[in-house]
């Protein structure tokens, strides 16, 4: 095994020269996104029985997937939408507008053009409710809830072909959601609705994206760092709007404890890499590269909240590749103590910490993610916004 992520290949050099979509969705959270799919206005390109039949086509396969012998985690099972033909063709329509958002409790507006009408929406959200409104149309439900569900989506029965419209969206946690929008999100919210609960919301951190397309939309189509377990291509070779590569989970875990070390091995070849994603903005990730002990390297030490930590590596493939992580109160951290600029020094750092703390409750979520483009295909730059990726055709 042999680690080659950037900020380590002078360490490990002279080093050497030295010497985890698995569950289905709730039966209450299918039968509302049943209910809201079964109107009739959002199926406007289709009678009731071919929408129906459409329905079933869908869920048939998520549902199975998310039974005992399934494979992956079957988000947005029952808010899966589409036209003729199999959703495992992996087809989309044109993406028309996409926006990504890294603060809950704020309205993102996407103005464009229909070009049928057939629109569709969909959103995906770490963790949250969501709610899109166009004109008198206002739809409301779940993304990123209890690690079933990362997705909300549907049609817009609004929209005309050929007339400019404008989409407004935001996503809220679910605590600030009432009840009785919570019973009528199947298909009886109002634009009094929507108002009332971005009125009443409290600005937060939150990672969310919304994308529109003309046609049948993927509801498996995500930006990797919003969704763990991993994506599909975009829409038509487009890319996710997070701009990254995509890839898939090798290894995912979902821990409640923090000032723990906690391992992983995973077996992985050429590009990878590893996102902590914590609920909480006062928290911070220690991610090193073999066991958190002398012979391991700390190979990124990173705040962890409305954005995952993530560290990008490459692997030999030669064998399995040990990761360690920890999560720890950001309020924690001593002052004035370098994390980053020498990563021997601060792995010792890091290690002495977690020798003083005692593990407490605290939720956050690791995921290992093989990328499945060519190292030859992707260029990174770094700059003042931060990684960029650019992608040869």
């Amino acid at each position: 095994m042999s680690h080659t992520e950037h900020d380590l290949r002078e360490l490990l050099a002279a080093r050497s020269e030295g010497g985890g979509r698995g569950g289905a969705a709730g039966l209450d959270g299918i039968l509302a996104r049943g209910r809201r799919i079964r109107r009739g206005r959002r199926w406007a390109a289709a009678g009731t029985l071919a929408a129906a039949l459409a329905v079933l086509a869908v869920l048939t396969p998520s549902l199975l997937a998310g039974l005992p012998g399934g494979k992956g985690r079957q988000a947005n099972i029952a808010a899966s939408v589409g036209e003729k033909g199999s959703p495992g063709e992996n087809k989309e329509g044109v993406r028309l507008a996409g926006a990504r958002s890294e603060s809950t409790g704020k309205v993102e507006r996407l103005s464009f053009t229909p070009r049928s009408g057939r629109t569709f929406y969909r959103v995906n959200c770490a963790a949250g409710w969501a709610f899109v409104r166009l004109g008198d149309q206002v739809d409301g439900g779940q993304c990123g809830a209890d690690d079933t569900q990362w997705t909300m989506s549907g049609s817009l029965g609004e929209a005309r072909e050929g007339v400019p419209v404008t989409v407004e969206a935001f996503t809220v946690p679910a605590s600030q959601v009432s009840q009785d929008i919570r019973d009528r999100s199947d298909g009886a919210l109002s634009s009094g609705d929507f108002d009332r609960v971005l009125a009443d919301a409290t600005p937060g951190a939150g990672l969310w994206e919304i994308a529109v397309h003309d046609g049948y939309v993927l509801t498996s189509s995500c930006s990797p760092d919003i969704c763990l377990d991993g994506t599909t291509f975009a829409a038509r070779g487009e890319r996710n709007l997070a701009g990254v590569p995509n890839g898939h989970q090798v290894e995912g875990h979902r821990y409640t404890e923090i000032n723990k070390r906690f391992a992983l091995k995973v077996e992985v070849k050429d590009g990878a890499r590893v996102y902590v994603r914590c609920a909480g903005e006062d928290l911070h990730a220690f991610i090193w590269a073999g066991k958190a002990d002398r012979s391991g390297v700390l190979a990124k030490s990173l705040p962890c909240g409305a954005k995952p930590a993530l560290w990008e590596f490459s692997s030999s493939g030669g064998g399995p590749t040990e990761i360690t992580v920890a999560v720890v109160r950001r309020d924690r951290l001593p002052g004035g103590t370098d994390f980053t600029s020498d990563l021997q020094a601060a792995s010792k750092n890091a290690n002495r910490l977690l020798g003083t703390l005692r593990p407490e409750a605290g939720n956050w979520e690791v995921s290992v993610q093989q990328r499945d483009e060519p190292e030859a295909k992707v260029h990174v730059s770094e700059g003042p916004d931060g990684r960029r990726y650019t992608f040869d055709d």
